[in-house]
């Protein structure tokens, strides 16, 4: 790293220098970053938990067992980016730089695990049993699982997307808006691609480092097999995404203005 991009880095962090500006000084109250809004998502993930283990004491079985250890995987790419922003807006020197490219990998090969919960409501379906003859929205279990199911997946959306968020404010700080623009695109397209490496392949986002050509030839196969749905899939999961993030960022664009 230079020092030119070195000295552009940190030039926010001058209090008498013109690279402070007023919308970098309102950047540490960033709703991405509020306390309310970390213990929302707390609350919710709770609450989510607590669902789950009311349908198992109820169903005497294991169901949902498997979301305690999801829903943990959703927080680690927010507690990284947190990290990342926190270092970078406070503790920013040529040894901290260097350690978010590390940082920044670690963040990307665990994001998918976000986005990933919205495919968890599948399991509304899978863990219900309709009587055959009788209309299933009728039983009050279907709308347990899916109530449950549902809230995982907008915990886990709005976990992908605060995240890219304030990924996104540190690239701002660094490089040009169409730069930053493609570069969140190109985010997003592996984390959808990432979520269906994870529900379709059952490949963890530690086996990249461990089993990378494996991965790499399951995709392949998937790709070129009959009635692939491969492109679908990721698609639909990547203009989720998009939609969640504009949504989002135009919340919180419009909370920084109030």
């Amino acid at each position: 790293m230079d020092n030119h991009m070195f000295k552009t880095a940190t030039m926010h962090f001058n209090p008498q220098g013109k690279g402070m500006g007023s919308n970098e000084m309102k950047d540490n109250k960033h709703p991405v970053q509020d306390f309310r809004f970390i213990l929302t998502l707390l609350v919710v993930t709770l609450c989510c938990l607590g669902v789950a283990m009311y349908l198992r004491i109820k169903s005497d079985t294991n169901m949902y067992q498997f979301l305690t250890w999801d829903m943990f995987l959703a927080w680690v790419p927010y507690i990284i980016s947190s990290c990342i922003r926190y270092i970078f807006n406070k503790k920013l020197t040529k040894m901290s730089l260097i350690w978010m490219i590390p940082m920044s990998a670690v963040w990307l090969f665990f994001l998918p695990n976000s986005a990933y919960l919205f495919t968890e409501i599948l399991h509304s379906f899978r863990y219900f049993n309709a009587q055959e003859g009788t209309q299933f929205w009728i039983n009050i279990d279907f709308w347990y699982n899916l109530t449950l199911t549902f809230a995982v997946a907008i915990l886990g959306l709005l976990l992908s997307t605060c995240s890219i968020i304030q990924i996104h404010v540190v690239l701002n700080k660094l490089f040009s808006k169409y730069i930053n623009m493609m570069v969140i695109g190109v985010i997003l397209m592996l984390s959808s691609l990432g979520v269906y490496i994870g529900r379709f392949n059952r490949w963890n986002s530690w086996d990249v480092l461990s089993r990378p050509w494996q991965i790499v030839v399951d995709i392949m196969q998937d790709l070129f097999a009959r009635n692939s749905m491969v492109i679908e899939f990721v698609a639909i999961v990547f203009l989720i995404q998009i939609f969640a993030y504009v949504i989002v960022s135009l919340l919180t664009a419009r909370s920084s203005k109030e």
